[in-house]
């Protein structure tokens, strides 16, 4: 929808088609019925996750999605930033499996500089979903050097984890795959900056973890 209107009458009267609306709106039923159509090649441990933007921001339809699908005994997992209401997670956790939550920052004042945002809310529904969600809850470090590869943060990472009871991190580094689409719509790329972890950088970090008691895996390493 227009973030002006609200609505779509804009692109509907749009007579030289200059605005388009992208995406389209579909039901419930009509998400499954795709879902389902290729569940024959899923395999005995395939199912669905719901990633983003963010799926929380829609809860009510990503409610309903992850009921249906559970009770269509399809494995349910979502991933999130975690920076939405705890009412949101409510309505969920019964028909979620895994849920992959990413820890950007610990330091609110530069989470909010890397991303508009604190990280207070983050932190309360990870301390809230440890006590309460019998699933798998696995912790993601997208991690980007010069911002929140320093030893000081990482260690309130673990520190954290300890806290809440948890022993294992999945390490995401950065990457530049989304350049060409900056460029696409031409806009500057705001990620330039930041260099690519190195190899020798990405062991430190894996040997600090695991030398903490936690598991640390990198990339497509998963912990499952």
């Amino acid at each position: 929808m227009c973030h002006l209107c609200h609505a779509t009458i804009c692109t509907n009267n749009c007579y030289t088609n200059a605005l388009r609306l992208i995406g389209h709106e579909i039901s419930i039923e009509r998400v499954y019925e795709t879902i389902t159509r290729d569940r024959q090649f899923w395999g005995s441990e395939g199912g669905i996750t719901l990633t983003g933007g963010e799926p929380l921001l829609q809860s009510n339809f990503t409610h309903a999605l992850l009921r249906r699908c559970h009770e269509g005994y399809i494995h349910t997992a979502i991933e999130t930033c975690g920076n939405v209401p705890w009412t949101n997670f409510r309505k969920i956790i019964p028909y979620t499996d895994w849920i992959f939550y990413d820890l950007k920052h610990m330091d609110s004042n530069l989470h909010k500089k890397g991303t508009n945002s604190g990280n207070s809310i983050i932190l309360k529904n990870a301390l809230r979903l440890s006590r309460v969600f019998k699933g798998r809850l696995i912790f993601r470090l997208p991690l980007i050097p010069s911002y929140n590869d320093s030893a000081e943060n990482l260690n309130l990472v673990i520190s954290f984890l300890k806290d809440i009871g948890k022993n294992e991190i999945n390490i995401l580094p950065l990457h530049h795959w989304g350049r060409e689409k900056y460029q696409m719509l031409q806009r500057e790329y705001p990620g330039s900056s930041f260099p690519l972890p190195t190899p020798e950088k990405l062991k430190e970090i894996r040997e600090l973890f695991s030398n903490s008691g936690v598991n640390c895996f990198i990339g497509s390493e998963t912990p499952f």
